[in-house]
C-alpha cells in the first residue's frame, strides 16, 4: 500500500467506527443513556458531599446532553465519509489536489478528538468527576480514543509528495 491508500483506508476505518458509534447509540439508546444519566447525576462519586452540587438530576437535560453527543458523532461520521469519498476521487490527482482533499478527514479527526476530550475527559471526567466512579468510569477508553484520533490527525496532516 502506498501512503495515499493508507490515508484513505484510515479515513474509511474512522468512517466505519463513527458510524458504529452512532448506530449503537441510536439502537441501544437506553443502555448508553443510563451511562450519561449516572455520570451527570454523580451517583457514586466519593466526593459527593463536597461536589454534589454539580450533579444534574433532570432527565430532560440528560436526554438533551445525550442527543447532542449523538448529533455531533453523526456529523463527524458524515464528515469522515465525505472526506473518504473526496480522497478516493482525487487518488490519482496531483499532490496538491490530494493534500486539499484530506481537509474533511482532518476536520473529522480534529472534531472527534475534541468531542471525546471536551465531553468525556473534561466535562464527564473533571466536572462530573467520572474518574471517581467505579462503575461509570470510561476515562481509559476515552483517553485511548483521543490518542488514536490525535495520532491519525498527525499522520493525515503530513504533506503529500
Amino acid at each position: 500500500m502506498n501512503t495515499r491508500q493508507i490515508r484513505i483506508a484510515i479515513s474509511l476505518a474512522f468512517t466505519f467506527y463513527m458510524g458504529l458509534v452512532c448506530f449503537n447509540n441510536i439502537t441501544d439508546y437506553g443502555s448508553n443513556f443510563i451511562f450519561v444519566s449516572n455520570v451527570a447525576g454523580m451517583e457514586d462519586v466519593f466526593s459527593r458531599q463536597q461536589t454534589g452540587w454539580r450533579a444534574i438530576h433532570n432527565s430532560r437535560l440528560h436526554h438533551l446532553m445525550y442527543i447532542s453527543i449523538i448529533l455531533v458523532e453523526l456529523c463527524i461520521a458524515i464528515t469522515f465519509l465525505m472526506g473518504s469519498v473526496k480522497m478516493i476521487r482525487n487518488y490519482r490527482s496531483s499532490a496538491e489536489t490530494f493534500q486539499s482533499s484530506k481537509k474533511l478527514t482532518i476536520t473529522a479527526l480534529a472534531s472527534a478528538m475534541l468531542l471525546f476530550f471536551i465531553f468525556f475527559i473534561s466535562i464527564a471526567g473533571e466536572w462530573f468527576l467520572m474518574w471517581q466512579s467505579e462503575q461509570w468510569n470510561a476515562q481509559e477508553t476515552v483517553f485511548s480514543l483521543c490518542t488514536i484520533f490525535l495520532l491519525a490527525l498527525i499522520f493525515m496532516n503530513q504533506d503529500e509528495k
